[in-house]
């Protein structure tokens, strides 16, 4: 009895984030993703990423995974500006996070756009070679499509052009390097054939990649009307080079269906399975809420609720001389408090939180910067320990359990 294929999965798909340029909302995408069976969701705006938490959100709500990714503006290595297709030396490779390490260096790779003046001009020029090489750690890399240059090489017939980029991009992300397979008429067939054995060259694999923009054909029409907004221009003034079909009607940039997509890919059903394999590769890539402190410069073999324990005993010494040696019933509820203080901050995981503190005050009073603490943090044992307050807890009964409600 044979198993059935797994469902492909979308991996080049813009949503309203990729402003101006794409109609889907990051929930209508989760939900389209939930009712055709997609196991998971890849979001690929373009140079950007401020839509990657809504998006993790929307996914998490419908029960689909969702995979972080950017398609980002490139500049073409300087070797090949004199080959590029239409004299336009970039490409837009889509980027995919395989976890928290490749979503940072897709947020440098967007800042490098993002954070300047110039960024229009930057985002038409793309990033240099030299940044993108330097910020390629934990990312898989999918290039090609019908409108890049690796494509328009092959169509061509300049095949020079087509190995020397492969071999460079194969050359920077080894194994996460995939070629995109992209088909909206029976022309691309051929093409995406030749695509294929140019990944068998090199070992490269190839990957189903259809690029999605809104979810319907009927939306066509508001893709150009925002190629107008976004240019400031009449509708008729409109260039082939403003929406992202390049002008070309025959290109598709709607949702397709799983089936739609077995059908469209039949004679690559490897390629669709690969979808399912990067999908598959990829991790957490967000913050999952948790605080993420900066790193403390503690012993080996240290962990942080432990440096804080040594720490808060040490002051408690200090506070209250000789007050551990002792068997009295008021000592002892100060070390009963001191204990029950550092179990719910160390199971809280926030035992970085008053080291850092704790390291900062001694700072500031060593350099006598005037420092000081506010509100209910005056309540907890520990920080009076750690010197962070100068108020005792203790002679003025003051409840700890206020401070960290």
């Amino acid at each position: 009895m044979s198993s059935t294929p797994p469902v492909p999965i979308h991996l080049h798909v813009h949503s309203t984030y990729t402003l101006l340029g794409a109609t889907a909302s990051v929930q209508a995408l989760a939900e389209s993703a939930a009712t055709d069976g997609l196991t998971h969701l890849a979001l690929t705006d373009t140079n950007v990423l401020y839509g990657a938490v809504a998006f993790q959100q929307a996914c998490q709500a419908v029960g689909v995974t969702p995979i972080v990714g950017m398609q980002l503006t490139v500049r073409l290595p300087e070797p090949l500006w004199a080959t590029a297709p239409n004299g336009d030396p970039v490409d837009r490779p889509i980027l995919i996070a395989c976890g928290a390490t490749g979503y940072r260096s897709l947020c440098r790779l967007s800042s490098f756009i993002q954070a300047k003046p110039e960024r229009e001009q930057l985002a038409q020029q793309g990033v240099p070679w030299s940044v993108f090489k330097a910020e390629s750690e934990g990312l898989i890399c999918i290039a090609g499509g019908v409108r890049n240059p690796l494509t328009r090489w092959l169509i061509n017939d300049e095949r020079k052009a087509a190995t020397t980029y492969v071999g460079q991009l194969a050359a920077l992300f080894d194994e996460q390097l995939y070629l995109a397979l992209e088909i909206h008429q029976q022309a691309d067939v051929a093409t995406a054939h030749a695509v294929n054995a140019l990944g068998d060259r090199f070992g490269v694999n190839c990957v189903a990649v259809q690029p999605i923009y809104c979810l319907e054909p009927t939306e066509r029409p508001r893709l150009r009307l925002l190629a107008a907004i976004d240019n400031n221009c009449r509708l008729d003034a409109v260039t082939p080079a403003m929406p992202p079909d390049g002008g070309d009607d025959k290109i598709d940039l709607h949702w397709l269906s799983p089936a739609e997509m077995t059908e469209r890919y039949a004679e690559f059903p490897a390629a669709l399975a690969t979808t399912q394999t990067i999908a598959e590769q990829c991790e957490p890539a967000l913050p999952d809420g948790r605080p993420i402190w900066p790193a403390l410069n503690l012993p080996p073999n240290t962990t942080p609720e432990k440096a804080l324990t040594d720490l808060a005993h040490s002051g408690l010494d200090k506070r209250y001389p000789g007050l551990q040696s002792s068997v009295s019933s008021d000592q002892l509820s100060v070390l009963t408090r001191l204990t029950h203080e550092l179990k719910i901050i160390n199971n809280a995981g926030y035992a970085p939180l008053f080291l850092l503190v704790a390291e900062i005050v001694r700072y500031a009073r060593a350099e006598k910067i005037p420092v000081s603490t506010r509100g209910s943090v005056a309540n907890s044992l520990v920080a009076y320990c750690l010197d962070i307050t100068t108020v005792d807890p203790i002679a003025h009964d003051l409840l700890f359990e206020r401070f960290l409600n």
